[in-house]
């Protein structure tokens, strides 16, 4: 008897539908459909609706196997990082697709707030923690913190940087000195051998890796690296724009450039095309080999050159070094496998 009455509550319990849900709510049948799968991207007042509704009609999806956990996976972001927030839709969905949730979590570079912000991701027993950008540059003692926190926790920890990081958080980065090597190897076989890099502040840990990796690349083939074809400047249009008119203006030699970002790409793209070009002088009539680095569309549509290491291959990279640590590998900073090789796009 008490078995019968069950099953017909559990019935009409089931004769509600998502349709019902979302009507009560006053969102689609798609909003609810994700808020019960865990995905998609839905404000909290919708999900605060959603279950509400839920509770008042007694909705139960329904199923023929039990309810599945996913293992969650912290991202501790940095506020304001070019680099991380590029990243962040390629590795949110590298991570969906490999069956984890995500959780997000943003700090500024206050040690207290990282620590802050890592505990609250623990709080939400994440299983594994990226840690992106700008923090990895935190103080030595507050990594330290953080990787003793998860370690106590049994919960994976990886870093993403822009450029190598010495630790003590292992990271995974693109191979910057290589990038620049390909890129001079290449201009090299075209015959340029005065090769300007224009781009990045003089403080640029990535710039400085190019910089070595060019240096190296001119070296093997007999060229001497001058620390005078080197020209910083703003990542802006207009300032690469002029650094690339002063490069060839007092630089008669050089026939290549190596652009640090596709801005600067771009800016010097349309100098030599709108500007340069039709300059009376004959300095400015000589064609330039350009190659820059980093993704971007546009400037594959207009087919300029680039070298880079894709989102999808660092987020790639950084599940793989995550898994290693999940399944107990130990990842050391120096490890080969934090290390993303560039290709041309």
């Amino acid at each position: 008897m008490a078995n019968g009455t069950t099953m017909t509550a559990q019935k009409t319990r089931n004769k509600i539908t998502q349709q019902d849900v979302a009507r009560l709510a006053g969102v689609s049948v798609a909003a609810v459909s994700l808020v019960l799968g865990g995905k998609g991207r839905i404000s909290p007042q919708g999900v605060k609706r959603i279950y509400q509704a839920i509770d008042q009609l007694g909705y139960r999806r329904a199923t023929t196997s039990p309810p599945v956990t996913l293992s969650r996976i912290g991202l501790l972001l940095p506020l304001d990082c070019a680099f991380s927030a590029g990243l962040l839709p390629e590795l949110a969905n590298v991570l969906q697709q490999a069956g984890f949730s995500v959780a997000l979590a943003y700090s500024t570079l206050d040690p207290a707030d990282v620590l802050a912000q890592t505990e609250a991701l623990l709080a939400q027993d994440a299983r594994g923690i990226i840690v992106c950008g700008k923090l990895l540059s935190s103080r030595p003692e507050t990594l330290q913190a953080l990787n003793a926190r998860t370690a106590a926790r049994h919960v994976a920890l990886t870093g993403i940087s822009a450029h190598h990081h010495p630790g003590p958080v292992a990271a995974v980065h693109p191979d910057n000195a290589l990038a620049a090597h390909m890129a001079a190897d290449a201009l090299l076989e075209q015959q340029h051998q005065h090769i300007a890099y224009l781009g990045g502040e003089n403080h640029s840990l990535i710039r400085a890796e190019r910089l070595g990796g060019l240096s190296v690349a001119l070296g093997k083939a007999g060229v001497a690296f001058s620390p005078s074809l080197s020209f910083p400047c703003a990542e802006t249009f207009d300032d690469a724009s002029v650094a690339a008119t002063q490069v060839l203006k007092h630089n008669p030699k050089v026939s290549a450039i190596l652009c640090d970002n596709p801005t600067v790409l771009q800016a010097v793209h349309h100098a030599l095309a709108n500007r340069l070009q039709a300059h009376k002088w004959r300095l400015f009539s000589r064609r330039i080999a350009l190659t820059g680095f980093g993704e971007c569309e546009p400037s594959v549509k207009l087919q300029l050159p680039l070298i880079a290491v894709s989102h999808n291959a660092i987020a790639t990279r950084a599940l793989e070094c995550l898994r290693h640590q999940l399944e107990g590998s130990l990842l050391l900073p120096g490890d080969s496998r934090l290390t993303v090789a560039p290709a041309f796009l």
